[in-house]
């Protein structure tokens, strides 16, 4: 019978059943036992080489020695040999020593933190006018300033009236407050990245005080630093990603809170951290309205004022209440008499410095902005008088269906609604986050939508004249986000969309460096120029 044959009419079990006994006890060449104590040295080493491969795994500094992590095909001692064999070994050290950057970033302003209090001091007014031939000196540079930049920004000189209002500020003018206003969809929402910039460049420039915080939380992401809050009863809210409000009036912040009474609301200065320690200024803004009721003011235990918010039509109010600069609380109480409709309220100083607003609209596609009214939303920007407008939008763009074209006509539409009163207004675009998915494996890769969306904000920013911060290049681009959620400590979150609190100090760190870059580059360009040229003198 043929070979082929003989394949073909044999299977496995069409065979006589062959048994081999195997003795483990007998040398196979001299037949003879093996040397007391054997099996005991190969156990010990066994359980040796376990208790090595399970180290890596517990102690983080061996995390390089691992032999397997879950975004890997399986390839035993993987990141020993398996990149090597698999001719990956340079796209992954760079993905790694991408990583180590990240975590050497995490570490840094972990240490910075803890030392904040300390080395914070106050920004010194300028007492003395400005000369009339007097020059805007180089600008000093700090230790951190030669921290290399992982992200430069794009087209920086569209920040310059920002660069020139920080200069202001920088020189201890007089009432120079840099106010800078960030929206943004979760990315931003629990004051992570925005918290850490603003530490950061109020650190370095004053603390102006902490900005805009709403009169509630429209959901439970929405936590501000650096300010304490108590909403004692809550008040009736209306979120614009909703479009729930068919005036569009949904106040600066994006949501407009209501109460026929007992409603209230305490804003209060921080009690740790070196910053929002102080506030000179509060602002509410609130709106009068047909048969409006009652808001009563009450700072600290001084007597409570209130306020009609009774008017013929709907319109904009805004009351000020100015105090010595310290520690202070303020409440805010629908009082009854009708229905009251009002939107937040601004926390600042009269010293030099930077005010940095958060302004999330957590769960909102782009274009929910555009459920503003258009006037309205000019008024608030106008009363605000930001020098700067930054927006990171695009994480829940991702799951909506839509060609590019379309999303980037309505991005565009977007910044042109905020620039409307002032169409020379700085503004920068923040890239969204990379976000992961798992594969048919389980390795976490980036979804195939990320680098589409960031390259059409990166288009509408430059047709709009705005600068862009490319914070998916910037955490290390395609499958970062995979690498950040295995970082020790973690980066990213698990639900592969989101940023740890060590992640969001990174990517703040990052943008922060980026921002000082460019400040540091406008300085050298003025350098001699006169101080007046900037203050409008």
């Amino acid at each position: 019978m043929s070979s082929k044959k003989k394949t073909q009419e044999e299977g496995l079990l069409d065979v006589e059943e062959r048994k081999v006994a195997v003795d483990l006890m007998l040398d196979e060449e001299h037949a003879a036992a093996y040397p007391p104590g054997t099996f005991r040295k190969v156990v010990t080493a066994i359980v040796g080489l376990m208790m090595a491969i399970a180290a890596t795994y517990v102690v983080p500094q061996l995390a390089w020695a691992r032999p397997w992590t879950p975004e890997m095909e399986y390839v035993p001692f993987w990141n020993l040999i398996g990149r090597e064999l698999l001719d990956r070994g340079a796209a992954a050290e760079a993905a790694d020593a991408e990583v180590k950057e990240a975590l050497a970033v995490a570490r840094a302003e972990a240490e910075l933190e803890e030392t904040a209090d300390a080395s914070f001091k106050e920004v010194e007014v300028r007492a003395a006018p400005v000369e009339e031939d007097e020059k805007v000196p180089p600008l000093q540079a700090e230790a951190e300033d030669a921290t290399p930049v992982e992200m430069p920004l794009e087209r920086p000189e569209a920040l310059d009236r920002f660069y020139a209002s920080l200069t202001r500020t920088h020189l201890g003018l007089p009432g120079a407050i840099t106010r800078a206003m960030h929206y943004g969809d979760s990315a931003i929402g629990n004051d992570g990245i925005t918290g850490a910039i603003r530490s950061k460049l109020q650190a370095r420039f004053g603390d102006a005080g902490h900005g805009f915080h709403l009169l509630g939380q429209p959901n439970a992401s929405y936590r501000h630093q650096g300010v304490r809050f108590d909403e004692r009863s809550p008040w009736q809210h209306c979120f614009i990603i909703f479009d729930c409000k068919k005036d569009g009036y949904y106040g600066v912040g994006g949501t407009t809170f209501e109460s026929a009474g007992g409603a209230e609301i305490r804003l209060s200065t921080a009690q740790k951290g070196p910053m929002g320690r102080k506030v000179a200024r509060y602002e509410v803004w609130y709106a009068g309205l047909p048969k409006g009721g009652k808001l009563r003011l009450k700072l600290d235990e001084e007597e409570p004022v209130e306020l009609e918010t009774a008017a013929e039509q709907l319109e904009d109010r805004w009351h000020v209440i100015e105090t010595e600069d310290g520690e202070h609380t303020l409440s805010v109480r629908a009082a009854g008499g009708g229905k009251v409709r009002a939107y937040g309220v601004a926390m600042e100083r009269t010293v030099p410095g930077v005010v940095y607003d958060e302004m999330s609209q957590i769960g909102a596609l782009t274009r929910r902005m555009l459920n503003f009214d258009a006037d309205h939303l000019q008024r608030h920007l106008q009363r605000r008088d930001p020098d700067l407008l930054v927006l990171m939008f695009g994480g829940n763009d991702m799951n909506t269906q839509g060609t590019m074209e379309k999303y980037k006509t309505e991005f565009a539409a977007v910044i042109q609604l905020f620039r409307k009163g002032d169409p020379q207004l700085p503004c920068l675009v923040m890239a969204p986050l990379d976000h992961g998915e798992r594969d048919g494996s389980g390795k976490i890769v980036t979804r195939p939508i990320v680098s589409k969306l960031v390259q059409a904000q990166r288009e509408v920013a430059q047709a709009e004249g705005c600068a862009f911060f490319d914070t998916y290049e910037a955490m290390g681009g395609a499958g970062s986000m995979g690498r950040w959620v295995r970082s020790s400590p973690a980066l990213g979150a698990g639900d592969l969309s989101h940023l740890t609190h060590h992640g969001h100090k990174v990517v703040g760190a990052m943008l922060y460096r980026s921002l000082m870059q460019g400040y540091a580059d406008y300085r050298k360009r003025i350098a001699g120029t006169p101080v007046k040229a900037l203050t409008g003198n």
